[in-house]
């Protein structure tokens, strides 16, 4: 477990006696060396080589994050290199490196050429999560590759890494800098190490690289001014750290107020069940600084689920975090609490793989928990989700699980549970086979609220997450005849 701490491993060179920019942060208190060395009076331009492509940019993870960098490069003219470890992943890219908007991106999953001569900026997106838990393994891999290239090559002006992953506060100070010391280079010297973590919410206009507040941070002055001019070719608004300690803290802290937040209505509507909590926080939103927050069957993605673990995992004293570490039971306990009160009905069909309609990111959706027990149980179930293949639903959810012909789902399913709220949801086949008379009811109860508006016929028990009564499931007996 690694901890936060303030107490600096190594100390940035000691400052010129230029004024400080206008914009610099405030020092902080960090031990002094006796022997620093003394910079040159001017650093490399990363913007201006990156922008006149006598250098590349490099970005490590082509997922939504990693790939989302690219095509933000790309459209500044910047020559750029996207590395993904997964081939399949980074043919997919490629079949798309060379649309408008840029000049084509060179998608590999060879590490020679992320490594090359002449990339001078890495930018590192790969995922820092496994089995629902921080983990920095990927992260630390390709970080050691590149100080490995930087120390074997010594190049006459520093690379500048920008880590765009979420880290567990103490990442930096516990993993990343011992690795460039013991290569026998100077961090902030040799190697420029900047953060810069992600806010982009990709499902609505508005909220992407362009348009939101960056925090980044380096870890000294002249990473962070370094980081500062390459993160300006793509965003428009940037907010500086003091440090690395605090800047690894900002992005999860930030999903922490959510996850707790969103734990509190999860409670509310546990211990309210006859009330119809939907309602009542849509009023209590109401109120000007208040955010209305909804019961669901559990979080998902990389981001709020993972960020009180991740505070967990960093804290110096874990257990003054309690409420944090009661976000985390809430949060994993309503996806069994779920599969509890379904499983005695009989065949369950689930609609969703995604945490979340319009995104093919299933990384802690509740539909994989709620499997799991359903399974534990002895329940028969099938899962389908319009945005994945049968063979990609079995490999995450175990063989036999994909629902192949939707229809029989429908007409075999005691109960579907609508997870994500994709739109395809919302028309057809789905309301038509919903419609479908049957010998026996069904159930639907409904994550997110799709089909809240609908109409129901006799047949049909319809319950959204967080109303009245919506875990005190009826039973499974014969349809009223139409």
């Amino acid at each position: 477990m690694t901890s936060l701490t303030t107490e600096k491993s190594w100390a940035p060179p000691a400052p010129s006696d230029a004024p400080a920019p206008s914009d610099a942060p405030a020092p902080s208190a960090v031990p002094v060396r006796t022997a620093a060395p003394t910079l040159p009076a001017a650093g490399p331009d990363h913007r201006a080589d990156l922008l006149a492509r006598r250098t590349t940019a490099c970005v490590w993870g082509l997922g939504h994050i990693g790939w989302s960098t690219v095509e933000a490069l790309r459209a500044e003219g910047v020559a750029v290199v996207g590395y993904d470890i997964d081939p399949v992943r980074a043919e997919e890219r490629r079949a798309v490196a060379s649309g408008p908007g840029g000049p084509a991106a060179h998608v590999t999953s060879d590490q020679a050429r992320a490594l090359a001569d002449d990339v001078a900026v890495h930018f590192i997106a790969v995922p820092t999560e496994r089995e629902a838990e921080p983990f920095a393994g990927a992260l630390v891999a390709v970080f050691a590759a590149i100080v490995a290239a930087t120390a074997a090559r010594r190049p006459d002006r520093p690379p500048l890494v920008i880590i765009e992953s979420t880290l567990t506060p103490g990442t930096v100070e516990d993993l990343l800098l011992p690795l460039v010391t013991s290569a026998g280079l100077e961090p902030d010297t040799d190697l420029l190490i900047a953060l810069a973590p992600r806010r982009d919410w990709f499902l609505a206009e508005g909220y992407g690289l362009r348009d939101l507040d960056r925090i980044y941070c380096g870890v000294a002055e002249r990473s962070a001014d370094a980081a500062r001019d390459v993160l300006g070719l793509m965003c428009d608004t940037l907010h500086r750290a003091p440090g690395h300690v605090e800047g690894e803290l900002v992005k999860c802290v930030e999903n922490a107020y959510r996850h707790v937040e969103i734990t509190l209505a999860n409670q509310l509507t546990l211990a309210y069940p006859h009330v119809d909590m939907v309602e009542v926080l849509r009023l209590a939103g109401t109120k000007w600084n208040i955010g209305t927050f909804h019961p669901s069957f559990g979080t998902g993605g990389y981001c709020i689920p993972l960020s009180s673990r991740y505070l967990l995992r960093g804290a110096a004293d874990a257990t003054r975090l309690s409420l944090l570490s009661e976000a985390v039971d809430t949060d994993m306990a309503m996806r069994g609490l779920v599969a509890e009160a379904v499983a005695p009905r009989g065949r369950v069909l689930v609609l969703g793989v995604a945490y979340k309609g319009g995104i093919k990111v299933a990384t802690l959706s509740p539909t994989v928990r709620i499997t799991e027990e359903l399974r534990r149980l002895g329940t028969e179930f099938s899962v389908y989700d319009p945005m994945y293949g049968a063979e990609e639903i079995d490999t995450l959810l175990g063989p036999g699980t994909a629902a192949t012909d939707l229809a029989r789902a429908f007409r075999e399913a005691s109960t579907v549970l609508v997870v994500p709220d994709h739109p395809e949801f919302r028309g057809e086949p789905y309301l038509s086979l919903l419609d479908e008379h049957r010998e026996r009811p069904l159930l639907v109860l409904d994550n997110h609220g799709v089909w809240a508006d609908r109409t129901w016929p006799a047949h049909i028990a319809y319950r959204r997450a967080g109303g009245s009564g919506w875990l005190a499931v009826p039973d499974g007996g014969p349809a009223d005849p139409r």
